[in-house]
């Protein structure tokens, strides 16, 4: 699944706040005049007569020769890349614009308040040219100066990931969303969907599972649960019929069922399961949504198998749960069949008895008693249980259950 993303020049300039260069002019236009060494003061003197008339290129001429002064002071250096950056900006030359601005961080005299700006305007001329490396570069001395400008981590974040430092992408944008939350500010939605992206489409498999719980965390929307929970069903590509029902489980619980594919996948693998009452439930959610068909052959001819085999499986229930007192086995699949027909309490209590019991898988039963419990309102108890699942998918699935109950 390839996650959505936009192009790094786009995020770079939505989330870094570049400074607009003719502002940098300004402010260096109405700098206090500063002692400069006598040539280097004569060839700027002309340089500005030459553009005040319009003759850039004789102005860069004199520019040139203030540069070939051979022991320029801090003020001299500055001064004459000014002059330089008024000219870059008239003409829009770029690459007169970030050597100009180079030379002027680099003489030392660019207050820390402006070196921000500065840097930004460079790193964003570096990225046009496509110096990844010399844009990076910039944003790395930002961040080293402010550790809590968060637009400048984001952008940071993406020069890596732009460089195939992946790893580093997703750890520099989560330092931007810890910044963010400690500050009281609220962290975009795009940030968390940026370092799940990066993580998923960059194969950093430990940053996965954690980028896809602090999206659906922060923004638990119908879309994060689907990309979450199926990017999660991704990474364990030989699920059994099993483990298949309990994702699609925790899709329908979170809305996150999406096109005909999903409601058929939830529908089949529950009839498979012997769960016509949830097969039910599956298919008139997607008529519903107007995502299924009733007429077509496939959905019709589902609908009837699971119709069928309701009444005599209601009828069941009262004498199996009396024997699966004494079966944990039968008390499992009792338990399911109460949650496919939405009786979640009743699927808790005969879960809870299967809990233990000989011929029980641990992590199942505890996983679908944290469900249970999570969908019937009681979060601690979800909570509990949840925590006790460990190993595999369903581990990944107890994570996300609790994220659900808000546990």
């Amino acid at each position: 699944m390839k996650m959505l993303s936009r192009s790094l020049a786009a995020i770079l300039l939505a989330s870094a706040g570049f400074a607009a260069a003719p502002a940098i002019a300004q402010k260096t236009e109405a700098t206090k005049p500063v002692k400069l060494s006598k040539p280097v003061q004569a060839a700027l003197a002309e340089a500005q007569k030459l553009q005040a008339a319009g003759d850039h290129p004789g102005a860069l001429a004199k520019v040139a020769e203030a540069e070939a002064f051979p022991s320029p002071t801090a003020e001299d250096q500055y001064m004459t890349a000014a002059v330089k950056l008024n000219s870059g900006i008239t003409t829009k030359d770029n690459k007169i614009v970030e050597d100009a601005l180079t030379r002027m961080l680099a003489s030392g005299r660019v207050s820390a308040a402006d070196q921000p700006k500065f840097l930004r305007n460079v790193g964003q001329l570096a990225l046009e040219r496509k110096d990844y490396n010399a844009a990076t570069k910039a944003f790395e001395q930002i961040v080293a100066q402010n550790p809590n400008d968060n637009d400048a981590l984001v952008a940071l974040g993406e020069l890596y990931f732009a460089q195939k430092v992946n790893g580093k992408a997703v750890e520099t944008i989560n330092r931007a969303i810890a910044s963010a939350k400690a500050s009281g500010t609220t962290v975009p939605e795009a940030w968390y969907r940026r370092v799940l992206g990066i993580a998923y489409d960059g194969k950093v498999a430990g940053a996965v599972q954690p980028a896809a719980l602090a999206l659906v965390k922060a923004y638990p929307n119908a879309v994060n649960w689907r990309d979450a929970v199926l990017i999660t069903r991704d990474s364990f590509p030989q699920l059994d019929e099993q483990t298949t029902l309990d994702f699609l489980r925790l899709q329908a619980a979170t809305g996150s069922l999406n096109g005909e594919r999903d409601f058929v996948e939830y529908a089949d693998t529950a009839l498979g399961r012997g769960l016509p009452g949830e097969a039910q439930y599956a298919l008139n959610e997607g008529i519903a949504k107007k995502m299924v068909s009733p007429t077509k052959p496939l959905i019709s001819e589902m609908m009837k198998s699971a119709n069928s085999k309701i009444p005599a499986d209601k009828a069941s229930l009262p004498g199996i749960e009396k024997d699966a007192k004494t079966n944990p086995k039968l008390a499992l699949g009792t338990g399911d069949a109460y949650y496919g027909y939405g009786d979640f309490a009743k699927a808790a209590a005969l879960y809870k008895q299967a809990v233990g019991g000989a011929g029980v898988d641990p992590s199942t039963v505890n996983l679908r008693l944290g469900a249970a419990l999570a969908r019937s309102g009681d979060k601690a108890g979800a909570a509990t249980v949840l925590g006790q699942v460990k190993g595999g998918a369903r581990e990944a699935l107890a994570q996300y259950w609790m994220a659900y109950a808000g546990a």
